[in-house]
């Protein structure tokens, strides 16, 4: 063998060599997608006109343990009853939930967590859609994940 023809072979080795560590080390160095959290929560609302008005209590019925600092309740289309609309003012996760959101937890979405409903008034539902929402504590704010959505849309007339 010449030693022209061992020179093209080592190189050719090396090149394979290279390309095969460079593949692994940027195959594996990308982040895997992250996996939002699965839970199962129960809704029951209320659709009762006196008092306070109608409410929704959120019960977490099982599912992966979620940190209260990570979830967002996002509320849009709620009203007062004079038909005007209100805006979700206080979290109520904060409020009622202990850091580590386990089974049996329960939050309620009521009249005293909205601005804009006036004296005599109570919060109305009915077009109502509720999101919460999952922030990864090690992903930029963009990536958001919505975890529950009330009501179900198969479920609205």
């Amino acid at each position: 063998m010449s030693p022209v023809i061992g020179v093209v072979i080592l190189v050719g080795i090396v090149a394979i060599l290279a390309a095969t560590i460079g593949v692994f080390a940027l195959g594996f160095s990308e982040q895997q997608p992250t996996q939002a959290p699965q839970v199962a929560i129960v809704a029951d609302y209320s659709e009762r006109t006196t008092g306070n008005g109608e409410y929704l209590n959120l019960s977490f019925s099982s599912g992966e343990t979620v940190y209260r600092d990570t979830l967002t309740v996002v509320v849009s289309g709620a009203k007062s009853s004079d038909g005007s609309d209100v805006t979700l003012a206080s979290d109520p996760i904060r409020a009622q939930a202990s850091t580590r959101i386990t089974s049996g937890t329960q939050i309620t979405i009521h009249r005293g967590q909205f601005t804009g409903i006036g004296s005599g008034e109570h919060l109305d539902l009915g077009d109502a859609t509720l999101w919460l929402v999952w922030n990864p504590v090690d992903e930029p704010a963009s990536e958001t994940y919505v975890i529950y959505r009330w009501p179900d849309p198969s479920q609205r007339n």
